[in-house]
């Protein structure tokens, strides 16, 4: 079973600490695969190792730097992605781009573990258009036109962005935290909450087909003079992976404690991660 518990991971306290021993099932060592996948892009393939936690505080998984991947398109094989260092993190990087409507399998090999694979398609671009914001009442809209031929899920954010010397900087760390509006969004009136988040995912299960408004709230006054909207489109895969860690990715600096084990999504066989296609429209528009 896939788990991630979140209290031995963020259970801090900056006055004193309190300890708790809580038993953890623990399958055996594996390979973890991780890629999300996006057209026109490299394809980022990240390999670690599971391992126990026992120890509170340390949760360093251990990189696998001489792993043997093979990639396919379509099911023919790819030139085999080669490892680099990014940011201080290893990556196995394809030779050439995604593309949009295509099939990636990812196979890993390492010796004294079991083998493992996944794959996923890439997702169709989203349709979106009309962007706006209001500084004066902190509201975010956007019109989005769902494909009715098939069912299609959703990742909604907006990032902070300025024009500096006549070009656009977009700040990706700082993102509005924001939710739907309650008094425009009968579509999604059941899931609207008070709660404000840095993400919004939904299906397309309420708007398939339509051509629907998006009305957002911000947590906070708008100050920059643009925002930039990101909407990606997601196979179920990604779905699913995304909805399962949400409350684990809304504060990465402060995540949400909590005592109960929560069920990850994981395509990968004979292993733990996901591989999973994602396709992001980007619009930037000036703030009213």
């Amino acid at each position: 079973m896939r788990f991630v518990y979140s209290i031995l991971l963020v259970l801090i306290f900056t006055a004193c600490q309190k300890e708790s021993k809580i038993y953890i099932p623990y399958d055996g060592d594996k390979i973890v695969l991780n890629s999300l996948i996006q057209p026109d892009s490299l394809i980022y393939i990240r390999v670690t190792q599971s391992k126990e936690v026992r120890e509170y505080g340390n949760l360093q998984f251990p990189e696998l730097s001489n792993a043997t991947i093979t990639l396919y398109e379509n099911g023919i094989a790819l030139p085999t992605p080669q490892r680099q260092v990014i940011n201080g993190y290893g990556y196995y990087v394809s030779a050439g781009v995604a593309q949009e409507g295509k099939q990636y399998s990812i196979g890993v090999e390492y010796k004294g573990l079991a083998s493992v694979s996944a794959a996923d398609s890439t997702p169709a671009r989203p349709v979106i258009k009309d962007a706006r914001a209001q500084r004066s009442i902190s509201r975010l809209r956007f019109i989005l036109s769902d494909n009715p031929a098939e069912t299609n899920y959703y990742s909604i954010r907006f990032f902070n962005a300025d024009s500096v010397n006549g070009a656009l900087v977009i700040n990706r760390t700082d993102t509005l935290r924001c939710r739907l509006d309650p008094g425009f969004e009968n579509n999604f009136v059941d899931i609207i909450g008070n709660n404000y988040y840095s993400e919004i995912i939904v299906s397309d299960e309420r708007i398939n087909g339509k051509e629907t408004s998006f009305v957002m709230q911000t947590q906070k006054q708008l100050t920059t003079s643009h925002i930039v909207l990101e909407v990606r489109g997601l196979t179920e895969g990604a779905y699913k992976y995304l909805l399962a860690t949400y409350t684990q990715r809304q504060d990465e600096g402060n995540p949400d404690v909590t005592f109960d084990p929560v069920n990850i999504y994981s395509n990968v066989q004979n292993g733990y991660g996901i591989v999973a296609g994602v396709n992001a429209r980007v619009l930037s528009f000036k703030v009213e």
